[in-house]
């Protein structure tokens, strides 16, 4: 398989997904966009990173999870940036995008919005390939093909929400706070905008302009010097679906009608009964003029399975209308019960099977691949390798039939 294929197939597989945006989203991407500044600081230990954790957080995780950020009393070692949620508003007046409210769609599914759209390839070729056999005798003919099959992606309406984040500096030197104060003021530039990223999503942030500052300098006990600066920062986000607590998927997968079929009640409309071979499919052309005002039904179905087509013309100077066996509307009731035979009784319920108990013998030959066996209701199948087979009148099963099975034949005559 070449890398082409798998990279195509990938992408495909991409479009046909869709995350859920939760609360935990926005803090995951407020938190990494802190990690990817990358922040380093002097210390008595050489130029060193300075690690970032969640303010929110158990201790005995923060301790397992990363055990150098405290010493072995406990104490947190500067320095350090902790990273906390403060408050999370459903903002009404800020309505992002999307106005109003799209209300979910009534099924199993729900949705309201479509956020993607791909060709399905597999239903679209099956369509294509049955056109261009059925016009053309060929598959993959080359032609406009008009039945595109799409897979749309829905997810439910956006809930904008403001969510306030504080990010705590702590350091144990002056220039050690420099040093981290300085990305949070140059990076954005001279606007205060950055963009939030996590997964398939996209949130807004705000950096705050006032940074609010907090040491003990003045302070001339015996406690340990410490600065600490307090910067918000306010993230402008949107929740997609309930998580755990939805009762319907956080995304949908539809697919469109590409055609559309209506059968046709012809007892209603006075039409001639379908027979084998599907010579009376789609009748919707032909004017209920054209087939009762002649003389002959079988002028237009040639293959009337009841009885023989009137001879040609110019074959004995008989017309084609002159035949002995030509079928009328008249004749056509009559012909059809002479000639198919409905549920002939091959065995019923309570009778003792035949011996050997396979075999069964119709009253009449019937037409080649007219006949239809029915076993307890059920339709078989023809073949060796499936339920029956049939020579001449004689109908032999592959199992074995018992005292309680139905057995009924409806065919065709000869």
């Amino acid at each position: 398989m070449s890398d082409k294929y798998v990279n195509e197939e990938a992408s495909l597989i991409a479009k046909l997904h869709f995350e859920a945006s939760t609360i935990e989203t926005i803090d995951r991407a407020m938190l990494n966009y802190i990690k990817e500044l990358n922040l380093y600081t002097d210390t008595n230990q050489g130029w060193r990173q300075v690690p970032v954790i969640w303010g929110s957080a158990e201790r005995s995780f923060q301790t397992k999870n990363d055990k150098g950020i405290r010493d072995t009393e406990g104490m947190l070692i500067m320095p350090i940036i902790t990273v906390a949620r403060t408050s999370l508003t459903k903002d009404m007046a800020s309505k992002g995008v999307f106005q109003g409210s799209v209300p979910k769609i009534d099924d199993e599914q729900g949705g309201s919005l479509p956020v993607s759209r791909v060709i399905y390839q597999e239903k679209t070729t099956k369509f294509a390939n049955a056109d261009a056999q059925r016009l053309h005798g060929q598959l993959n003919y080359p032609r406009q093909n008009a039945k595109t099959v799409y897979r749309t992606i829905t997810v439910p309406m956006p809930v904008n929400v403001t969510v306030m984040y504080e990010i705590t500096l702590r350091t144990e030197y002056q220039q050690q706070m420099n040093q981290l104060i300085l990305p949070f003021v140059t990076k954005p530039g001279t606007i205060n905008y950055q963009r939030l990223f996590e997964g398939e999503h996209r949130y807004e942030a705000f950096i705050q302009g006032d940074f609010q500052a907090n040491n003990n300098v003045s302070d001339f006990s015996a406690d340990e010097r410490k600065f600490e600066t307090k910067i918000s920062v306010k993230v402008v986000g949107y929740l997609v679906g309930e998580d755990g607590n939805a009762t319907k998927p956080h995304y949908s997968i539809r697919e469109n009608a590409v055609e559309v079929k209506i059968p046709r009640e012809r007892v209603s409309l006075q039409e001639v009964p379908e027979h084998e071979f599907g010579s009376y499919y789609g009748l919707s052309g032909i004017p209920m003029s054209a087939i009762f005002d002649s003389d002959t039904v079988s002028s237009i179905f040639s293959n009337v399975a009841a009885a023989n087509a009137p001879a040609a013309s110019g074959g004995g100077g008989s017309g084609g209308s002159g035949g002995t066996d030509a079928i009328t509307r008249s004749t056509f009731s009559e012909v059809l019960q002479e000639n198919l035979i409905i549920r002939e009784v091959l065995k019923e319920n309570g009778d003792a099977p035949p011996s050997p108990a396979t075999t069964f013998t119709l009253a009449n030959l019937p037409r080649n691949n007219s006949e239809s066996i029915y076993v307890n209701g059920a339709i078989q199948s023809v073949g060796a390798d499936n339920d029956y087979t049939i020579s001449g009148r004689t109908i032999t099963f592959t199992y074995d039939i018992t005292t309680e099975d139905n057995v009924y034949a409806t065919y065709i005559k000869n």
